[in-house]
């Protein structure tokens, strides 16, 4: 009896050997998507998302990783940090992907840090305001730490100096400052402090403003008495148009305005309605690829790529920014893979050495100390013309 018992328990494990053999030769390679894709703000993620669908739609098309598909597992995080906590915790422990795209907001991209270096899952994010190489880098190296974080965005550190240096070069003076209350506000304002001296501007007037708010016509009378000849802020969406409104109100039209680079889109210009006079941002190439010169190589991999995304989805996204984001951010974790396969740190290890990646928004250079990538040579300061975002010099 106790022999047939053992037989037959030999023959489970054997077929469960099998099974599994067989199971783990049809797998695919999972990336996450943990993009915010409802709410204010939700379109930037739903960009995102169809810019990685993208990218692995056409490897796949070329047979995958190693014969492996790859299958996009998407989540919707709502821009909402402890929803993101959530799904990165189910896309590691039961999706079991080897990278994520994802989230977009800071907050988020704070809270799902921790969880990502635990299980050593590199994921690249959209926010700008996540202090990756102004304080996160440095004080992981100087612990021997290994930061698992990419941020795909410009940067506010870099955005406000592209932006100040600007000002700079037109000679204006006098900055006015009016920040949403947020970490992003706060990164925002100690910017401009930094670069505002570096580049000789004076910061004549400092004001916080809640995003919920309908009105700001006290702060920006504020800015307007304080003497400002140009103002600085990463507000985005409805706030930012608000803001913009409030200084025409106020008289204060012909007081260039800087904002953040998430209003980047046909949608937020709209918004605008009369009020885009002197409204200016910072973008990478893709945001103004028609204006570069036929000798930048970077041209023709923006043209065809949104050639691509028309064809698959049949028209463009609200903003070619964003679905760069999200196709550069699948694209770097297909190829991390291609080189050392689905290990999460040999992967995290070897993106960190790319020092020329070829992307769609930038070519990015990455190293220890620099988990973003876009030098100001990859960017530009934009303003509205003719309905459109278009470089400024």
């Amino acid at each position: 009896m106790k022999k047939i018992t053992f037989i037959l328990a030999m023959v489970a494990l054997m077929s469960l050997t099998f099974g599994s053999s067989q199971s783990l030769a049809s797998s695919t390679i999972k990336i996450g998507c943990a993009y915010g894709m409802t709410g204010r703000i939700g379109w930037i993620g739903e960009d995102c998302v169809n810019g990685a669908k993208l990218a692995v739609d056409e490897i796949n098309k070329k047979g995958g990783i190693n014969g492996k598909k790859v299958e996009l597992v998407i989540y919707d995080t709502k821009n909402n940090p402890d929803t993101a906590r959530t799904i990165f915790q189910k896309l590691i422990k039961k999706d079991k992907v080897v990278a994520i795209c994802g989230p977009v907001i800071t907050q988020a991209t704070q809270t799902v840090m921790p969880i990502a270096e635990k299980y050593k899952v590199p994921y690249a994010v959209v926010s700008g305001g996540i202090q990756i190489n102004a304080k996160i880098l440095p004080e992981y190296k100087q612990k021997g730490k290994k930061s698992y974080t990419w941020a795909m965005s410009i940067g506010t550190p870099r955005q406000n100096e592209v932006k100040t240096l600007w000002l700079k070069k037109k000679g204006y003076k006098r900055l006015g400052n009016i920040e949403p209350l947020s970490q992003m506000g706060d990164l925002s304002a100690a910017m401009y402090e930094r670069w505002a001296k570096k580049y000789g501007l004076k910061i004549v007037a400092k004001e916080k403003f809640d995003n919920k708010g309908t009105d700001f016509t006290t702060q920006m009378s504020k800015i307007k008495a304080a003497g400002a000849d140009c103002i600085g802020t990463m507000a985005s969406g409805g706030p930012a148009v608000t803001l913009i409104k409030n200084r025409d109100q106020v008289g204060l039209s012909n007081a260039p305005m800087m904002v953040s680079d998430a209003n980047l889109s046909k949608k937020f210009i709209k918004l605008l309605g009369e009020n885009t006079a002197n409204v200016y941002t910072v973008g990478a190439k893709i945001s103004f690829a028609q204006y570069l010169k036929n000798s930048d190589p970077q041209k023709a991999i923006i043209a065809s790529f949104q050639n691509r995304f028309k064809s698959k989805f049949g028209k463009g996204p609200k903003s070619w920014f964003f679905a760069a984001v999200g196709y550069d951010s699948a694209l770097m974790f297909i190829k991390a893979s291609q080189a050392v396969g689905v290990n999460g740190e040999k992967m995290r290890d070897w993106l960190e050495k790319q020092s020329s990646f070829q992307g769609v928004q930038a070519v990015y250079s990455w190293s220890d100390l620099d988990h973003r990538g876009i030098g100001v040579d990859q960017c530009a300061v934009l303003g509205i013309k003719a309905g459109n975002w278009v470089p400024f010099e």
